[in-house]
């Protein structure tokens, strides 16, 4: 996984949020895989591999805003889960929009930095 993958496969979260309210793709997620962010593929390899870059001060950043990020994608889940579109569709425009922003925004940090790291 490279950071530039990491990057594209969370912007294409707010495409399958969008579908899973509108219900124009039938996607079927769970508030609770939604808000693991140990589960994607980013997520494996930042709690796996990506361990290597744990001393860069980027990291943690990354860490936390990716945790923040699921958490917001969970609620958008929860909420078009419950019927409430309106309310989905303001959580994925507000909250998850400012937490995809974030965690882009920390993982160009952390490619810089890790870019500065001699591999173990």
């Amino acid at each position: 996984m490279t950071f530039d993958d990491a990057m594209a496969a969370h912007v294409i979260w707010k495409v399958r949020l969008t579908r899973m309210i509108e219900d124009a793709a039938g996607e079927d997620l769970e508030s609770v895989a939604a808000g693991d962010d140990s589960l994607c593929a980013f997520g494996k390899w930042l709690h796996g591999e990506g361990a290597q870059y744990q001393a860069t001060p980027a990291y943690a950043d990354v860490l936390q805003k990716h945790a923040h990020f699921h958490a917001c994608a969970a609620d958008v889940v929860r909420k078009a889960g419950q019927g409430d579109r309106a309310a989905a569709m303001k959580a994925l425009d507000g909250a998850f929009e400012a937490a995809s922003r974030q965690l882009v925004n920390a993982l160009v940090d952390l490619k810089a930095e890790a870019q500065k790291v001699p591999l173990r």
